[in-house]
């Protein structure tokens, strides 16, 4: 299944370099009737050889169609969003045990 699902990252990364994903379309612009879900056929919109198999390969709960979720995780790393601007000073660590006195 992972070999099937980096195929089917492949493609998508494929699509991104001279398809609709270079146009800058993501989830909620693929959700052509917003129902918060991506179909098959809003999905063939991007990228137009995605097969049925491939599909439910991807749909993890076998949905008939993909969440948000189920879509961010097909997306390149390189589609991920981008880091946070960091902040003048380091942010503590709630988890961190308190510094020793000195």
């Amino acid at each position: 299944m992972n070999k099937t699902v980096l195929s089917l990252a492949a493609l998508i990364g494929l699509s991104a370099t001279g398809g609709a994903f270079a146009q800058g379309l993501d989830f909620n612009s693929l959700d052509a009737d917003a129902n918060g879900e991506v179909s098959m056929e809003e999905l063939q919109t991007a990228i137009p050889d995605l097969t049925p198999e491939s599909f439910a390969m991807i749909d993890t709960d076998a949905s008939g169609a993909l969440s948000a979720d189920e879509f961010a995780a097909l997306m390149p790393a390189t589609e991920a969003p981008a880091a946070p601007a960091p902040m003048d000073a380091p942010a503590a660590d709630p988890m961190a045990a308190p510094a020793a006195p000195q």
